[in-house]
């Protein structure tokens, strides 16, 4: 008896397998809620996976068209889709057809102008997720401290990512970037223009 009472105790303990998942409560008129019993009988899925798939092939079919600043390029959800939160956000603060709010915008601009924490490289296409997934957490916090201390200390807000990259045992990017030195051919510190650099067009 007392075994069976542990085993249960065990099993009551036992973690859910899968990933992460969220709740979302919606209403249904008794047609829709028929339609959904009807679909999940007819597949063999749970009125979840239902909804799930239906909304997958939705999203898959109703790309985003940009304009010619992009060539024209279509990007669906799978282009902007990320298992890291903060890359998520950023890649949906990044397209303007999907109305990015004002603070969506604040944490790309300082996520821009902090790049060395966020991005592998200066021009800011790929992610160090593990950095990102550090920092965002925070990044509200980061933000005001910038915010705060801009105008006495420039790198406060940087010397804190710093920090909290240590923290998490995490070797942190140099910081504040050193500006490019431009170089001659000879390995001077000479800057050297081509007459291309000129023509504005």
């Amino acid at each position: 008896m007392g075994d069976d009472k542990r085993k249960g105790a065990m099993m009551a303990r036992t973690p859910a397998k899968g990933g992460k998942t969220e709740m979302l409560n919606i209403r249904l008129d008794p047609k829709t809620r028929f339609i959904l019993e009807y679909m999940s009988r007819l597949r063999g899925q749970t009125i979840t996976t239902v909804v799930e798939r239906a909304i997958i092939a939705a999203a898959s079919g109703t790309p985003i068209v940009r304009g010619d600043d992009y060539g024209g390029e279509e990007i669906t959800w799978q282009d902007l889709w990320d298992v890291s939160e903060g890359v998520r956000a950023l890649n949906i603060s990044k397209v303007p057809e999907l109305y990015p709010v004002y603070e969506e915008e604040r944490r790309l601009a300082f996520v821009r102008s902090h790049w060395p924490f966020f991005f592998t490289g200066e021009n800011k296409r790929t992610y160090l997720n593990h950095y990102v997934d550090v920092l965002w957490p925070r990044i509200d916090e980061f933000i005001q401290i910038h915010e705060d201390m801009k105008h006495s200390d420039y790198y406060a807000a940087g010397n804190a990512m710093v920090e909290a990259l240590k923290a998490a045992k995490l070797q942190p990017p140099k910081w504040p970037v050193e500006p490019a030195r431009p170089t001659s051919e000879k390995g001077g510190s000479k800057f050297s223009r081509d007459l291309d650099d000129d023509i504005p067009f």
